[in-house]
């Protein structure tokens, strides 16, 4: 795959900046950008927090799985993927097969602090405001091996301004054969 007709997948923890690197990113390489989560919310009318309540985290799991294999089909876009969507490995094939991955990686603080005030986020809130961080360094455990297979992994120790990570990336993009 080419950096010219494949996808540019940005995949790491939630609060990692997917989304906001993503659009600067779309923007400055003049692709399309899809966020998986705000995809999904479209398709079915159901915020993230209600699909779980409704379907539980495994039929989540589905129709993201349902919405990857289908814009693996599809052609140079840049596409943020919700935080947990590269553990199952039929998500994983269709995205490898499809694109380009970039991981984004920060310390648990610096997600912890991002994701302080979300409500948004099911896994997060099931825990509580005490055993948020215990959760954020158990799930960051569990993903961070499959984040580690991205083409490009960027581990930013700090905070960087988005449009500075987005540039990083469209760099490494744009030197691709």
């Amino acid at each position: 795959m080419t950096s010219g007709d494949g996808h540019v997948y940005l995949l790491g923890f939630m609060g990692s900046g997917k989304t906001r690197v993503g659009r600067i990113l779309a923007d400055s390489l003049r692709r399309p950008f899809i966020d998986t989560d705000a995809h999904i919310v479209e398709e079915t009318g159901l915020s993230i927090n209600a699909l779980f309540e409704r379907k539980g985290e495994a039929g989540f799991r589905e129709i993201e799985r349902n919405v990857i294999r289908c814009l693996a089909d599809t052609r140079g876009c840049v596409i943020s993927l919700g935080g947990g969507s590269v553990l199952h490995p039929e998500n994983w094939a269709n995205i490898v097969r499809s694109g380009t991955t970039v991981a984004l990686s920060y310390p648990a603080e610096i997600l912890a602090g991002r994701l302080e005030r979300k409500k948004d986020r099911p896994l997060l809130n099931r825990a509580g405001e005490s055993g948020r961080m215990d959760l954020i360094r158990t799930l960051m455990a569990e993903r961070e091996p499959y984040y580690r297979r991205a083409d490009f992994v960027l581990h930013l120790n700090r905070e960087i301004d988005a449009e500075a990570v987005a540039d990083m990336i469209r760099r490494y993009v744009e030197a691709l054969p």
